[in-house]
């Protein structure tokens, strides 16, 4: 079957997407005649490359009201703007509209939007760049009926092709909860890890080259080695056989209650993890599989809270930071590693400082507005 080629962000859009758009904005801003309606009929009948990237056009043109507040729109819209100005009605519309420049501009801008629908909407099969701010969650709904939520400070981004699903966590946190498609497999790199889904629902953290994997629903198997996208993720200088040895131990050797810990093992090796379940891999590259998770914990970000059971005060503060504009400082590594128990609102750095001060031995010092630092007493 004859398809359309699609572009990527950033790139014009081909003569076919650039014709839809122009047939789309002018039959929601401005209306189709009877005549013109049968003719662009006409033409969807004998061009197969028209009329799918006339049906695409109108898919994303749907999806536009879910993202009208979304920066990338916003700057749309304005670049559209200033083009409509600077553009002769002739080469548009013809001599029936130069007395019409209003309408004119209308139809450029909603052209121009319609246009960045389907580089942005997840429904238009391309790869995608999202993020979020401090203090930010997003959720994105895509074309396979997946969903995913990122959580403050995430930046991904989403590769479909015919043959596999890959979302590439470059920093930060995501749940994803998998739309099922036996034809093509939903991966998601971070760094060196690639975790494949099974049909399922789980979260991943990642941040400084360290990985925590949450099992809500289903499975996933985890690999040290990604497989191979259009773009290669980002990479650690750290050996990528650490982390194969580490992975293909990690029912192993038991640690302590509910975990096990794997430094060594084959290459090449994985770990499949089941609804309950949570993997962690160090930034050394140690794995932990941890058989009871704490799903209320994994998931505490999606209720706008943090769960700290007794967790090393540095690793709460790494954590506290990510969501707030005040960043805490533990310069000790001695106190670093003191564990700190609490739930805490997301965003509330200064209540989680002085906690920390009422229950440990921790002074506060302020040397500015954003910065709180935690010392030994």
């Amino acid at each position: 079957m004859a398809s359309s080629k699609k572009t990527s962000p950033g790139e014009p859009p081909s003569p076919h997407e650039e014709a839809a758009s122009q047939v789309v904005a002018r039959r929601h801003l401005m209306g189709w005649t009877k005549e013109e309606e049968a003719a662009i009929e006409i033409r969807m009948a004998s061009d197969p490359l028209f009329a799918d990237a006339v049906r695409r056009v109108e898919r994303s043109s749907r999806a536009v009201g879910a993202y009208a507040g979304s920066p990338e729109l916003i700057r749309f819209r304005e670049q559209a703007l200033a083009r409509a100005r600077r553009v002769n009605a002739r080469r548009w519309l013809g001599p029936a509209v130069h007395s019409k420049p209003l309408r004119l501009a209308a139809s450029l801008v909603g052209l121009a939007v319609v246009v960045a629908a389907i580089q942005l909407s997840p429904w238009a099969y391309r790869p995608g760049q999202y993020k979020t701010g401090v203090g930010e969650q997003r959720v994105l709904e895509l074309e396979d009926r997946s969903r995913i939520v990122l959580d403050s400070s995430t930046r991904l981004q989403v590769h479909f092709t015919d043959d596999v699903r890959v979302v590439q966590l470059a920093q930060g946190q995501a749940q994803f909860s998998v739309g099922k498609d036996s034809r093509r497999p939903f991966k998601v790199q971070a760094g060196e890890h690639t975790i494949v889904a099974l049909g399922t629902d789980f979260t991943v953290e990642y941040v400084d080259h360290e990985m925590h994997v949450a099992m809500l629903e289903g499975r996933v198997a985890v690999v040290s080695e990604p497989t191979h996208v259009a773009a290669a993720p980002h990479r650690s200088s750290r050996p990528p056989s650490s982390v194969s040895k580490a992975l293909s131990g990690a029912r192993g050797t038991p640690s302590k209650e509910g975990e096990t810990t794997a430094p060594t093992g084959e290459e090449g090796a994985s770990v499949v993890l089941v609804a309950g379940e949570a993997l962690r891999v160090s930034r050394e590259g140690s794995a932990t599989l941890i058989s009871k998770a704490d799903l209320e914990a994994a998931t505490a970000w999606r209720r706008g809270k943090v769960i700290f059971r007794n967790e090393p005060l540095g690793e709460a503060v790494r954590r506290v930071n990510r969501y707030s504009r005040v960043q805490l400082e533990v310069d000790d590594p001695g106190l670093a590693r003191i564990p700190f128990s609490g739930v805490f609102d997301t965003g509330d750095a200064r209540t989680f400082a002085e906690a920390v001060q009422t229950f440990l031995p921790v002074s506060l010092e302020t040397p500015d507005s954003d910065t709180i630092r935690l010392r030994a007493r």
